[in-house]
């Protein structure tokens, strides 16, 4: 019996999968299928009657493009509009958070997560990912961002950025990054930081014109 068109659904639980898992992402859900432990993962609901109803060796055999076709179908077209008003939105709270990183750092700690989550979503809305995706799969992960961005061939980042996002996306993702500064001190050099996102922003910029 042949295996049905996949649904939309179905389609976007294995579109986040994959995202989420990369290269080796069927041998991931393959393990997860077989451990039962895909009722973890986001869309788990789809993911589990694809195991039912279709099975190991017709994912073995799912061609890459069916997903590819799907991904451009659902991202459509990017919209300058949008992607405009994400990069003025993510430079002006960089611009707010450089006149308070010393008179309210925690604040302004908040603002610089805010400029990089609009920065990377403007990059990535305008590599074909749609703000829809991005608000459900992504939300308020930065490193999460920062990943997808890089392989959607974002370059020339600050070196340092990776080791900003992973402080700030946990307590960011959980609307706590006050609790970062509640021992009195910073847990990274607030102006280093501001730097850091101006530098992203301006090699977003670049790359997205």
């Amino acid at each position: 019996m042949m295996m049905r068109d996949l649904h939309d659904e179905e389609l976007r639980a294995l579109l986040a999968f994959r995202q989420r898992h990369g290269r080796c992402w069927k041998a991931a859900l393959l393990l997860r299928w077989s451990a039962g432990t895909d009722a973890d993962e986001p869309g788990s609901a789809h993911l589990r009657h694809l195991r039912n109803i279709a099975g190991p060796r017709w994912l073995i055999g799912l061609p890459a493009a069916t997903l590819d076709d799907a991904a451009r179908r659902f991202a459509g077209i990017a919209d300058p509009a949008l992607v405009g008003t994400f990069m003025a939105n993510a430079v002006g709270f960089a611009r707010g958070a450089a006149g308070s990183v010393e008179i309210a750092p925690a604040s302004a700690a908040h603002s610089l997560a805010i400029a990089i989550e609009l920065g990377l979503k403007a990059f990535l809305m305008k590599a074909g990912y749609a703000d829809d995706w991005n608000r459900v799969h992504i939300r308020h992960d930065l490193e999460k961002a920062l990943a997808l961005a890089m392989e959607a061939g974002l370059s020339g980042l600050p070196p340092e950025l990776p080791e900003l996002a992973a402080i700030l996306s946990p307590a960011y993702r959980r609307h706590q990054i006050d609790a970062l500064f509640r021992a009195g001190a910073s847990p990274f050099d607030m102006a280093d930081a501001s730097h850091c996102v101006d530098r992203l922003l301006a090699v977003i910029r670049a790359q997205i014109a």
